[in-house]
């Protein structure tokens, strides 16, 4: 009976947050129409008339046939009220169809996509860190191969990628089709475009994971005592798999939320390319489904990776094994060259911006030229020097993103430390990854860069507060916190001495890690012309704006991508202790 009883707190506890979490964003969608203190009818009129003025007629007419509510608070209860009896309302832009219907119509490709990039996404992932795991079985230094590999992974963006595989594989090669999603073979490009950065990203974890558990006590000892190789692997990989598994369940929901990309790219009919369209046609009642579907996504797949979590480390739970850091490890430092590179990278581009990078000019004459010693990274559409472009473009993507990032880690650190709901709350907002969140926010207010910044902020802290909240449970169940915590040490010491020194560095290298991650999602944005303006410097304009000259002029695309891909190599270099590490006999 005691059992039954103090189980129940439990589940109350847990199930609180998400319901709460849940109403709010209920409201919050409901709200959507109204943001920016504008006239609904006017709203609805500019998603089907962009350039005609109104009339007072016209408005009216538009206000009695879709039966607008007059304030926000009626707009809620009739939305709220709608929504439970499946009544979603009808499309702005077109009337005949239901909002609904317009924003499900793509639901099960997406799902699809989805779920077979996240599988793929973690075989590799799981292939790649192999290497990593053999190394702290058997003692021996890691090698970089591996973290260079996943960084690069991580850091190519999946709609270059998708542009590349469909110019190469599909136009060139003719070996698989061109668009569409109606087969196998129409399956495979779209779902390695985004499971190959994907594995980078959830690789970088998993290193992450490997080399916090390498540094625990339980590892040497092992070691010392002659346990065979194969036990201490699979020790090992539960660990790892304990910590990993929900970053995949609730990957797999932030995926499903963020295909617009590569549907758009691959003119695939699914939620992404959706969500997308309405965005640009200002079409909120299928924004506000699309919101829903993702937010419950998010709920079911947060319940699923916090008992997933559970049911991993229920083992471990109470245990009085010495899962302490080792001394020798505590001391381990990040790799110097990889830090150098991180700091060099884009100092080195905005020194060259000051020194000697005038804002490039047009020059028609010029314009698609190859590179030379005059342009050496050659030209764009309009004759402008890419170097100089590119360089400039510096400031809007690594600057705005380093400064995103860092606000992520802060929040995602102190939110992580507070306790299991900081998890459950990141769980359900995971599900609203930054492309949605800022094509929703376009939706509303229009694209630019403070929006897309605002919208990485948003959900940029998530994946740290549960990688945070990961490594803090886990801390709580060894045996030198039990024990401080049996001695009376205060929270506040617990804190500071038992769970800072674990969790910081790896919220701090998984911040790191990130930067290149969250430029990509504005350089995404602006690939989508949902970010920076129209003929700004930052690189996913400059990679929109080379997909029509892919063919003609492949410069274009590549000093961006390198660029991007370099930063996420020098972060992953930056962040990883194993590098430079070598047993001294």
């Amino acid at each position: 009976m005691t059992a039954v009883a103090t189980k129940f707190p439990r589940v109350l506890q847990a199930t609180a947050v998400p319901a709460i979490l849940f109403v709010l964003a209920a409201v919050i969608t409901a709200l959507l129409p109204f943001l920016g203190n504008r006239d609904l009818a006017m709203a609805v009129f500019r998603a089907r008339e962009a350039e005609r003025e109104p009339d007072p007629q016209v408005l009216q007419a538009i206000r009695e046939e879709l039966n607008l509510p007059a304030t926000p608070l009626e707009g809620v209860t009739s939305w709220i009220s709608g929504a439970l009896q499946g009544d979603f309302g009808v499309s702005w832009v077109d009337p005949s169809r239901t909002a609904a219907s317009v924003a499900w119509s793509g639901l099960g490709v997406s799902v699809t996509l989805a779920g077979l990039s996240t599988t793929t996404a973690v075989l590799l992932a799981w292939l790649l860190a192999w290497p990593r795991f053999r190394a702290v079985v058997t003692g021996r230094p890691s090698r970089a191969g591996d973290i260079v590999g996943m960084a690069i992974l991580g850091s190519i963006p999946e709609f270059v990628l998708a542009v590349a595989l469909l110019v190469v594989v599909a136009v060139r090669l003719r070996w698989l089709p061109v668009g569409g999603f109606s087969s196998a073979k129409h399956m495979i490009l779209p779902t390695l475009a985004m499971a190959l950065p994907a594995a980078g990203l959830l690789g970088r974890v998993l290193l992450i994971t490997i080399d916090t558990i390498a540094k625990e006590e339980w590892v040497r000892t092992w070691r010392l005592n002659g346990v065979h190789r194969n036990t201490i692997l699979r020790a090992l990989s539960v660990r790892a798999a304990a910590v990993l598994a929900p970053q995949i369940v609730l990957f797999f929901a932030g995926t499903l939320a963020s295909t617009a990309l590569v549907e758009t790219t691959f003119n695939i009919a699914g939620m992404g390319r959706a969500a997308v369209a309405a965005a640009v046609d200002r079409d909120v009642p299928v924004l506000q489904v699309i919101v829903l579907t993702a937010i419950i996504v998010g709920v079911l797949c947060g319940a699923l990776a916090q008992y997933t979590r559970w049911l991993l480390l229920r083992p471990l739970l109470g245990s009085d094994a010495a899962y302490a850091p080792s001394a020798s490890a505590r001391n381990t430092r990040p790799n110097g060259t990889g830090a150098f590179l991180l700091v060099a990278l884009p100092f080195v581009i905005l020194i060259g911006v000051l020194l000697g990078f005038d804002a490039p000019t047009i020059d028609v004459t010029q314009r698609l030229a190859a590179p030379s010693l005059a342009h050496p990274l050659g030209t764009d559409q309009l004759g402008r020097d890419l170097l100089a472009r590119t360089a400039h473009g510096a400031v809007y993507t690594i600057g705005v993103s380093v400064l995103v990032t860092a606000v992520c880690a802060v929040v995602g650190l102190l939110l992580g430390l507070v306790g299991s709901w900081a998890g459950r709350l990141g769980d359900v907002l995971n599900a609203l990854p930054a492309v949605l969140i800022g094509v929703i926010l376009a939706g509303v207010f229009g694209g630019s860069q403070t929006t897309a910044a605002i919208a990485i902020m948003l959900v940029g802290w998530i994946p740290l507060a549960s990688h945070a909240a990961s490594v803090a449970a886990e801390s709580r169940t060894t045996g030198y916190y039990l024990w401080a915590k049996l001695q009376g040490a205060s929270r506040l010491r617990l804190v500071v001495w038992h769970l800072l020194p674990t969790v910081v560095p790896a919220v701090v290298r998984h911040a790191a890690s990130r930067v290149a991650h969250n430029a990509l999602a504005l350089a995404g944005l602006g690939f989508l012309g949902l970010g920076a303006p129209h003929d700004s410097p930052d690189w996913g304009v400059i990679l929109s704006e080379s997909i029509r000259y892919a063919e003609r002029a492949p410069w274009m695309m590549l000093s961006p991508t390198l660029l991007l891909v370099a930063l996420g190599v020098a972060a992953a270099l930056a962040t990883d202790t194993n590098l430079t590490l070598r047993s001294k006999k």
